[in-house]
C-alpha cells in the first residue's frame, strides 16, 4: 500500500549508507539501461527522489509534492483521481527488480524504492560490505534474514510468473495460444516510415523512406517486449517486411501483423472486420479506427502532435490465407507500443477476460485500445470497444 499525504509516513532515512558520488554514478547506469532510457516519466521520478534524498530533502518526498514538482500538477490536484505518482513509482519498483535480476548487475550498488514510501534506499552489494564488529552480530543476522526473505519472495514471484506463462488458465497465454505452435513465430512488420522530404528535393513524392529516430526508439522497445514474452514461452521471432512477404509464406503458419498505415497487409486483413482502419483525407490526414456496424463510432488520431493515440488488436483467421493471425496496429507508433504492452503484460489481458463472457478463448477477438500521450510518452492501454465472435 502506498501512503498518501495524510497517511503515516514510514521512518525516513536521510543519510545513505554509501557516498553520494557512487550513488549518482549508479543512478546514471540504471537510467541508461533499456528499462529506463526510452521513457520520460520513470527516469524523472527516480532521479528526483534520489537527488532530494542525497540533498537531505526527504521530508518533501510525498505523493502530492512529487506530483507538483515532477509531473507539474496543480497544487490542488486530486491524488485519488490522478494517481500518476503512485503508478509511476510502482512501475519503477518493478523495473528496478528486473534490472538487478540480471547477473551482470549483481555486484552493483543497489537503489531501491521501498513499497509504501517515496524515499529511496541505497545498499552496497553483500560481497562488498565491510565486516561488522562482533557486537553487531544480532543486527547482521536480522539484515541477512531480510535479504534472504526478499530473495525467497523474488524466487516465489518468479516461479509464479513461470506458472502463469505456461498455465492454460492464464488469459494472456490463452490469447496467444493459437500462434504458439511454431517457432520461430512470424512477425510481418513495416519498419520504414514516411517522413517529409527536404524542400530542395526534386522528387515528386512528398515522402522519402527513412527511419524516424523518434519512432526507432519506440520500435526498439516494442521489439524488446515482444522478444521477451515469446522467449518466456521458449519461442523465437522471425521478422519480415510487409513489402517482401508473400502469401505463399503466410499460408505456411500463423503470424503476427504489426503496424497499421505503415503495413498495407494489416489494413487489407481487417477491412471486413467490425473494427477496421481508415485514412481520411481532407485538409490534413486523419487516421481512424471505425466501427462498420455503427458509423457514429470512430477513434481518430490526426497526423502530427496528438494527446491520445488508439490501437486495434485482433485475433482471427486472415481472410486470404485462412491462417490464424494476431494484429497489433496503433494509429501511431505509440499506439502500437501501448497495444504491445497490452499483449505482453498479463494484467491487461486479465482485465479483458474479467470484462468478457466465457468462451472467448476459442473465438475471434477484436479490441480497440486508447492511451494518453504526455510529452511523447504513452500511458496505460485502456479498452474502449471490443467484440468476440
Amino acid at each position: 500500500m502506498l501512503f498518501s499525504d495524510n497517511s503515516r509516513q514510514p521512518e525516513q532515512k536521510s543519510a545513505p549508507a554509501v557516498d553520494s558520488d557512487s550513488i549518482r554514478a549508479q543512478l546514471k547506469r540504471v537510467l541508461a539501461s533499456e528499462l529506463f532510457q526510452h521513457s520520460r516519466r520513470y527516469p524523472a521520478l527516480l532521479r528526483h527522489v534520489v537527488e532530494r534524498t542525497l540533498d537531505g530533502g526527504v521530508v518533501g518526498l510525498k505523493e502530492r509534492t512529487l506530483g507538483i514538482a515532477v509531473f507539474k500538477r496543480n497544487p490542488e490536484y486530486d491524488t485519488s483521481a490522478d494517481p500518476v505518482v503512485r503508478t509511476t513509482a510502482s512501475e519503477i519498483r518493478r523495473r528496478l527488480e528486473v534490472y538487478y535480476s540480471v547477473p551482470s548487475h549483481a555486484g552493483e550498488l543497489r537503489i531501491t524504492l521501498p513499497v509504501g514510501a517515496y524515499v529511496p534506499e541505497f545498499h552496497l552489494p553483500i560481497e562488498n560490505r565491510p565486516e561488522l564488529p562482533s557486537h553487531s552480530f544480532r543486527i547482521t543476522r536480522i539484515r541477512h534474514w531480510r535479504v534472504w526473505a526478499v530473495v525467497a519472495a523474488l524466487l516465489v514471484a518468479g516461479l509464479g510468473v513461470t506458472i502463469r506463462v505456461y498455465s492454460d488458465g492464464n488469459a494472456l497465454y490463452e490469447f496467444w495460444k493459437p500462434v504458439l505452435n511454431a517457432s520461430p513465430v512470424l512477425v510481418v512488420v513495416e519498419t520504414w516510415v514516411g517522413v517529409p522530404k527536404p524542400p530542395s528535393s526534386q522528387d515528386s513524392s512528398p515522402f522519402q523512406e527513412l527511419i524516424d529516430p523518434k519512432s526507432f526508439l519506440v520500435l526498439n522497445d516494442i521489439n524488446s517486449k515482444m522478444a521477451a514474452y515469446f522467449s518466456s514461452n521458449r519461442l523465437t521471432l522471425e521478422y519480415e517486411l510487409a513489402r517482401d512477404v508473400t502469401l505463399a509464406k503466410l499460408r505456411t503458419r500463423p503470424f503476427i501483423l504489426r503496424g497499421a498505415f505503415n503495413n498495407p497487409l494489416t489494413r487489407q486483413a481487417v477491412s471486413s472486420f467490425r473494427y477496421s482502419l481508415k485514412m481520411e483525407r481532407g485538409q490534413s490526414l486523419i487516421r481512424e479506427i471505425v466501427d462498420r456496424q455503427d458509423r457514429s463510432k470512430h477513434w481518430d488520431a490526426p497526423m502530427g502532435e496528438i494527446s491520445r493515440d488508439y490501437a486495434l488488436v485482433a485475433r482471427a483467421p486472415e481472410p486470404q490465407t485462412g491462417q490464424m493471425m494476431v494484429v497489433i496496429a496503433g494509429l501511431g507508433e505509440r499506439g502500437t507500443a501501448a497495444a504491445t504492452e497490452f499483449l505482453t503484460n498479463p494484467k491487461y489481458m486479465e482485465r479483458f477476460a474479467a470484462q468478457t463472457q466465457g468462451g472467448w478463448k476459442r473465438r475471434n477477438i477484436e479490441i480497440v485500445l486508447e492511451t494518453d500521450l504526455v510529452k511523447g510518452d504513452w500511458g496505460e492501454p485502456r479498452i474502449v470497444a471490443k467484440q468476440v465472435w
